[in-house]
This record gives C-alpha cells, structure tokens and sequence, in this order.
C-alpha cells in the first residue's frame, strides 16, 4: 500500500512539475537573444526526471526529483546562455527610422522624392521640424513633397 502511495505521489509530482517547466519554456521572452529559459526548462525537466528515477531506487523520489530539477535547471541554463537565439526574420521588421541627414543624403544620391517618402513611410519616421530644420532642408535641395511628408508625419 505504501509504495503504491508513493508511485502516485511520483507521477503526481512529475506532471505537475512537467506542466510547470512546459510553462516556462513557452513564455521565454522573445527579444532575449539567448536560449536560458529554453536550456532551464529542458534542464530541469531532464534533471527531475532522473533525480526522482534514482531518488525513487533509494526511497526519496519526491527529494530526488527536486534536487535533480534544481540542479539541471541551473545547468540548462547555462548552456541556454551560451547558445544565440536565430536572428528574427528582417523582411517583417519596421526599418529604422530615417534621420533627417538620412534624407539630405538620399537626396544628394539622386534618390527620387517618391521613393524617399515611401522611406519615410515605411519606417514611420516622426519629425518634429522646426523652421531652421526646415531651411536646411530646403538648402540641401530636400523636394518640397519630401518636407511636407515629414511635417504630415509630425500631425
């Protein structure tokens, strides 16, 4: 009766704890450039399953799987952090924003004023324009179209 007590506990406490590093695996943050939650949850997962396979032969399952988890998460992530996540597709991402200089040298290179705006577009640039900002736009021979897009951009 005791051992079977003590089998459910073990399933009982590898599921929930399965359930758990699923979790954390799954909200790993997007923008970390590296693997540690990813190597952590694994880590874990991996360490608790062994931990309360040999702490399940010496009559400790529940202690075994804990000490095993803890210890393979803090390896898993380790080597996470060691491990660079691919780099984001660039095709769906928003270019940066165009700089005012970006655009007199745009103009200088002979882009046209089409394209240009299109640039500025793209990228969702945001200009705050003052008249001097404006008059060395015009002095570097910015199109007027170019400059009005900027100061619609502002509104």
């Amino acid at each position: 009766m005791q051992k079977q007590r003590k089998g459910y506990e073990m399933k009982r406490f590898f599921w929930l704890f399965s359930i758990l590093v699923l979790a954390l695996v799954v909200s790993g943050c997007a923008s970390n450039k590296t693997r540690v939650a990813e190597g952590a949850g694994i880590g874990g997962a991996v360490g608790a399953l062994a931990g309360g396979i040999i702490g399940y032969q010496s009559g400790h399952p529940i202690q075994g799987a804990a000490i095993g988890g803890v210890i393979g998460g803090g390896t898993g992530a380790v080597v996470g952090a060691q491990i660079k996540k691919p780099a984001q597709d660039t095709a769906t991402q928003t270019p940066a924003q165009l700089t005012m200089q970006q655009i007199v040298d745009l103009t200088k290179q002979g882009v046209s004023s089409d394209e240009i705006i299109a640039k500025i577009k793209a990228a969702n640039s945001k200009y705050s324009l003052t008249a001097d900002d404006i008059s060395y736009l015009q002095k570097q021979g910015v199109s007027q179209r170019v400059i009005e897009t900027m100061q619609a951009v502002d509104r």
